[in-house]
């Protein structure tokens, strides 16, 4: 089991589905939700330039929020899942006291 842990990508960790079918099903739905956004982005809009830009904006700054709201998801399983806070802050992009802050203030917002 070592020898294959030390062979396999990513963190030198195998780990099992520890995140629950719930959670896993909310992260899915999320980025369904934004997938769906984006895609009625491409679709033909007529009218004038103002109305159309403006649910274009509209549009893509709900379809960030339901991208934003799956990462956070994501993020707040893999920290509960055990995975480093270092490690889930570096797939993430930001600093450790960054996400901290992001999971601290999402636990006081009920998230």
């Amino acid at each position: 089991m070592l020898g294959r842990e030390k062979k396999a990508p990513g963190s030198g960790r195998m780990r099992r589905a520890t995140v629950s079918a719930d959670q896993r099903a909310l992260i899915t739905r999320a980025i369904e939700g934004a997938e769906e956004q984006l895609l009625q982005l491409r679709r033909v809009q007529t009218g004038p330039t103002a109305d159309v830009a403006q649910q274009l904006l509209r549009n893509l700054r709900h379809s960030a929020a339901l991208i934003e709201n799956a990462w956070k998801r994501t993020a707040v399983a893999a920290a509960n899942a055990g995975m480093p806070l270092e490690e889930v802050a570096q797939w993430a992009g930001m600093s450790a006291d960054a996400l901290m802050d992001m999971l601290a203030a999402g636990h006081e917002d009920g998230g």
